[in-house]
């Protein structure tokens, strides 16, 4: 997750068609539109990011910023694949499943690559082979007693030119339709094996894709024709109806949205929407009154498409190494390029591992902030928090802020009014 501009990260789902869709998955484990969506997102597993699992990252070059250019550096070495599979073999364990459950949590989102999916041309260096761990997550989800949504998280040419997306640079992707068939082309991959029926109480919902960056009106329109022809082509594949259909906000604010894939055609349409870098600036109380201002704007939303806040975190910085991407600095304290704030602030007592480094105001503060967002967020359709675990950055952390005591268990509880 690379903080953008203006990013929250919200999805977002016809309501009216939220009815049929509830009704058809009435059997699973969540019912869309019933209750608030609860869950964490399963980061930094089938899609690398540095700022995740730096670990992976450290010991190379400093041209390897993303999995295009991780993939460029193994593919012509010996055990291409050694370190990959161990990694997507031991991130995340069924018992790390059970946990999510065992606090509260009712949804887990897992990100994947377009590299996994479909066949790729001899100049695209991406290690495939995540597709069969995806298939094994969902299936620690159903024992867990979980929902799944899946995202793309990555389509050709980079939709962002986010790290995340699996190549940092050039938004390629508004670049030809052929980029936006291939994407239509992974994602019926995920419909064709995840609408079956034995996955109907399981996976409940396909991301489109994950945080577009349109930078003009025609970006914009390319993205919308993207969704529609996305939408009537995974429908017209699918062997079960229960699947919601997840849509981006893509940085255009929810209003942009408002009149967008609505009911009657469309059937279960999500919109999601992410985290707002400009509150960096803001103290502790400010920035938790600009979320509780944010309630009218969610509940608007919610009244055309199911609105879920799809990434977001109790952290009031981007202070976590390389959060803005491999070798580059963070805002908050004026270490990357382009941005100065006129009181930069010390990311040391921020963010790490080392929580006793922590101003104890910060952790507070990281309580306080989970509370009020996603009481916030559940005046819509729920959250989706970034992530679940990382190895450095605890602040991004639900397992480091539920065993540090910044979470609560269960986590809807509110221990702070």
């Amino acid at each position: 997750m690379l903080i953008a501009s203006s990013s929250l990260g919200i999805l977002l789902l016809s309501a009216a068609a939220a009815t049929s869709v509830a009704r058809q998955a009435s059997q699973g484990y969540f019912q869309w539109g019933s209750a608030p969506i609860r869950g964490v997102n399963l980061g930094g597993w089938l899609v690398l990011e540095p700022w995740i699992t730096p670990s992976i990252f450290e010991d190379k070059p400093d041209w390897v910023v993303d999995e295009w250019t991780y993939g460029a550096y193994w593919r012509d070495r010996r055990d291409t694949y050694s370190e990959i599979r161990t990694h997507w073999g031991s991130w995340f364990k069924q018992s790390d499943l059970q946990e999510m459950k065992r606090v509260g949590l009712n949804t887990v989102r897992i990100p994947i690559g377009y590299w996994s999916l479909i066949p790729l041309s001899t100049s695209e260096p991406y290690l495939p082979g995540a597709f069969d761990y995806l298939k094994l997550g969902v299936n620690w989800a159903q024992q867990a007693g979980l929902s799944v949504m899946i995202d793309l998280h990555g389509a050709p040419g980079s939709q962002n030119g986010f790290d995340n997306s699996g190549f940092r640079g050039p938004r390629e992707w508004f670049w030809n339709q052929t980029n936006a068939d291939r994407s239509i082309s992974a994602l019926k991959v995920l419909v064709a094996e995840f609408s079956q029926a034995g996955y109907a109480n399981t996976v409940t919902a396909i991301g489109l894709l994950n945080e577009p960056f349109p930078v003009s009106p025609d970006q914009v329109g390319f993205l919308r024709k993207f969704l529609q022809d996305s939408y009537a082509s995974l429908r017209a594949i699918q062997t079960q109806k229960h699947l919601v259909i997840v849509i981006d906000s893509a940085y255009q604010g929810l209003p942009a949205w408002q009149d967008f894939m609505v009911q009657g055609y469309y059937d279960g349409v999500e919109t999601d929407c992410r985290f707002n870098n400009y509150t960096l600036v803001y103290g502790y109380n400010q920035v938790l009154q600009w979320f509780c201002n944010q309630t009218d704007y969610f509940r608007a939303s919610d009244k055309t498409h199911w609105t879920i806040i799809g990434e977001f975190t109790p952290a009031h910085t981007d202070c976590a190494r390389w959060l803005n991407g491999r070798c580059r600095g963070a805002r908050w304290d004026n270490s990357l390029n382009g941005h100065r704030l006129t009181f930069p602030g010390d990311c040391k007592k921020k963010t790490g591992s080392d929580i006793s480094r922590w101003d104890g105001d910060y952790v507070e503060h990281l309580a306080r902030s989970f509370e009020t967002q996603t009481y916030v967020y559940e005046q819509a359709s729920g959250w989706i928090m970034w992530t679940w675990k990382t190895e450095e950055a605890a602040d991004w952390s639900m397992s480091a802020g539920i065993t540090y005591g910044w979470i609560p268990t269960p986590v809807w509880n509110k221990t702070r009014g």
